[in-house]
């Protein structure tokens, strides 16, 4: 007892091959459809990274003005004390010398009194130190 289809049937399963897409174009519309997906994804990730990353530039910059503000109020000591230190060293600067200069004055008057009322100690230096260094100076080596 075979049993066969009936003639009819056989048709049907060949018009049926006929709308049915073979494997390779299963495959390549499966295919399609992954990379439309992986795509989308993409897509999806880097609106993400640009939105982190407008987040993180947002944050840097609201370290950094931090950090500026901070450094400005800094820069403004330092350089009031910088000026301080500098009118305070030119004030002593000016206040020594004014001293010096005073000084060595005074010491060239008591040395000029002290040379008019006795003139020949000096007189006698100066004519040792003459002779001294034209013999040491006229020798032959």
């Amino acid at each position: 007892m075979t049993h066969k289809q009936p003639a009819s049937n056989q048709g049907w399963a060949k018009d049926t091959k006929r709308f049915m897409p073979h494997e390779g174009e299963v495959a390549m519309e499966t295919e399609h459809q992954s990379k439309e997906k992986i795509d989308e994804a993409l897509k999806v990730l880097e609106a993400a990274a640009r939105e982190k990353k407008d987040d993180l530039q947002r944050l840097v910059a609201d370290k950094y003005v931090h950090l500026r503000d901070a450094l400005g109020s800094a820069e403004h000591s330092v350089l009031a004390s910088l000026a301080a230190v500098g009118k305070r060293t030119l004030d002593e600067t000016r206040h020594a010398k004014d001293v010096s200069v005073e000084t060595i004055r005074k010491a060239g008057i008591a040395v000029d009194d002290h040379v008019h009322a006795n003139p020949w100690p000096y007189i006698g230096g100066a004519a040792l130190t003459g002779l001294m260094l034209g013999y040491i100076l006229g020798r032959k080596k």
